[in-house]
């Protein structure tokens, strides 16, 4: 009975183990915005303002953005996970609206805000 627990154990490990083992464990912890990427040239000084002023925390299930002095967070669940590309949606926002995040390295990520608009981050 005893071995059987451990057996279980190990099993239920190793597969929460390679859960976080795709592009979703790059989100953890806490990102910072660099700048806004798309956007009209008479647009970029406002939005690369707010894009440096914007920062995301990802810890477990939860998700925090944080702009300026207003600070938002959701539980979030990844709905795909692919090498270079995370999708996920949160419980605020709902299933039919999912954010996309791309890697461009491990301390660099995009996230689409809108169709051909982005704003690139940076871990901390």
């Amino acid at each position: 009975m005893i071995v059987r627990r451990m057996i279980l154990g190990l099993v239920v490990a190793v597969m929460l183990a390679a859960c976080k083992g795709g592009s979703g464990a790059k989100l953890e912890g806490r990102w910072r915005g660099i700048k806004a990427i798309g956007v009209p040239a008479d647009q970029l000084g406002p939005a690369n303002l707010f894009a440096s002023a914007m920062e995301l925390e990802f810890k477990g299930e939860q998700v925090s953005v944080h702009t300026g002095s207003d600070k938002q967070s959701a539980r979030y669940k990844i709905v795909k996970d692919e090498k270079t590309q995370v999708t996920l949606t949160t419980d605020q926002d709902g299933p039919d609206d999912p954010q996309v995040f791309t890697f461009v390295d491990d301390h660099t990520m995009t996230w689409a805000v809108a169709p051909g608009k982005s704003i690139q981050f940076q871990k901390e």
